[in-house]
């Protein structure tokens, strides 16, 4: 078959450049594309009157049982779309040679990314669509659990176990947000000058589906800006999925103790029999390197090509297809993590009990009291600068610093996440508005 397209060459493909060319590995995910872009092509030649009703009917039941059937891809092939060829004719003779009137392998080809990009991002939405909903349901199921909040890795005030938890959410819905990118029909647009045969790309998009057909018949073919927006929105999403599975890790470590992954999602070790080990989560933190490292590697090439269709743009299919299958794994898997997630709610309050993180509370109750605040930070600062613990100060200790008893108060977590009452705080009220909000997505 690597012939097929060689009648103007004197001399077969040398087996190493057949090999270095051949895209037969990534193109069997694009099979189900290929083969859904050609039964489109089918109908607008018909429509054009460039094929009879016969030959129309002949083509489209040999590529519907080509995406019934399946079909191995031979080095041979070369790409997906001579393999398809192949086995149409196999199937129906001489009609299947019709198949590729008006088409270029090069708007086929591009074809073939955006019908799979359009598939994955739905399906990569509809998986980080269960992880905000394992979150909802966590953070409904323990809304009053009061655990430290943390900045660069340091206790800093009481929070909501639940406030955490849709902070996550709200970065996922923005994930969510992002995978819309639209479908536009590159068919039609030929090698990259269009067509005379006189068929309507307009007809074809419709038929597919697509918002819209090409404007350029250059650009269409050239164009993977696309593909770029897809592995950017689920590179993102893959660094966001990271940020949870690092924040799950710390939380399991004896260190923390704040949650428990089950036995079922967790790793022996081959020497320490008391391990058990949170791999699924670093593998999730690890592979957001992968998804950066395609991005970067996809922008890359991109980033030298004239005007046109050019073979380099082959080498952006597979870094879609890693990104695709590798980001949504991560997010099935971390929304299994957060739905049999073991809560210890003991721990997390005795370590929102620490009066170290109720500084701030003092401060802003001698804001409340008249203090400017510069000068309130200033004398609380006095305060922890000594060392001493909050609860072992007398009502003099606190009158030697300035500060009035009664502004420090009775220390709690419960009271100081109570007073951060403003929108989007950690309030339980706040926090009961955030988990009623309607979805965003």
């Amino acid at each position: 078959m690597a012939q097929t397209l060689r009648h103007a060459f004197a001399a077969p493909m040398d087996d190493l450049v057949l090999k270095a060319v051949a895209s037969v590995d990534d193109d069997r995910h694009l099979l189900a594309d290929d083969v859904r872009g050609s039964i489109a092509h089918v109908a607008t030649l018909a429509a054009a009157g460039v094929v009879s009703s016969g030959q129309a009917a002949n083509l489209t039941a040999g590529l519907e049982r080509i995406l019934a059937e399946g079909l191995e891809l031979a080095l041979e092939d070369e790409d997906v779309h001579m393999a398809v060829e192949r086995r149409l004719e196999d199937l129906i003779g001489d009609d299947a040679r019709l198949l590729h009137t008006a088409r270029s392998r090069n708007d086929q080809v591009a074809l073939d990314l955006r019908l799979f990009v359009d598939a994955r991002q739905s399906d990569l939405r509809d998986a980080l669509g269960e992880l905000i909903e394992a979150l909802e349901a966590k953070a409904s199921e323990h809304r009053t659990v009061v655990m430290p909040g943390y900045t660069h890795v340091q206790r800093a005030q009481p929070i909501l176990f639940a406030h955490a938890l849709l902070a996550f959410r709200d970065q996922f819905e923005r994930d969510v947000e992002r995978l819309a990118i639209k479908f536009v029909s590159p068919l039609g647009a030929g090698a990259l000058a269009g067509s005379a045969v006189g068929i309507d790309p307009a007809f074809t998009a419709r038929t597919l589906g697509a918002a819209g057909a090409f404007a350029n018949s250059i650009d269409a073919v050239s164009d993977r800006d696309f593909a770029a927006e897809f592995v950017f929105a689920a590179t993102l999403a893959s660094v966001h999925l990271s940020q949870l599975a690092e924040t799950l890790v710390l939380w399991c470590t004896s260190e923390f103790g704040f949650v428990r992954l089950p036995d079922a999602l967790t790793t022996g070790s081959s020497l320490m029999p008391q391990k058990k080990n949170p791999d699924c989560l670093e593998l999730v933190r690890g592979r957001a390197g992968q998804s950066l490292g395609d991005l970067v590697a996809l922008l890359t090439t991109l980033k030298g090509l004239p005007v046109g269709y050019n073979r380099d743009l082959q080498e952006t299919k597979p870094p879609v297809i890693r990104v695709a299958d590798t980001v949504r794994t991560s997010a099935l898997v971390c929304a299994l993590a957060i739905r049999e997630l073991e809560i210890d709610a003991a721990a997390m309050h005795v370590a929102a009990s620490d009066d170290g993180l109720f500084a701030t509370d003092i401060v802003e109750r001698l804001v409340a009291s008249g203090v400017p605040f510069r000068e309130a930070h200033e004398r609380v600062a006095s305060v922890v600068r000594t060392g001493r613990a909050f609860t072992s100060l007398t009502d003099d200790d606190w009158r030697a610093f300035d500060i009035a008893p009664e502004c420090a108060g009775i220390f709690t977590p419960e009271a100081s996440v109570a007073s951060r009452t403003s929108p989007g705080g950690t309030s339980p009220q706040s926090v009961r508005t955030q988990l009623a909000r309607p979805r965003r997505t």
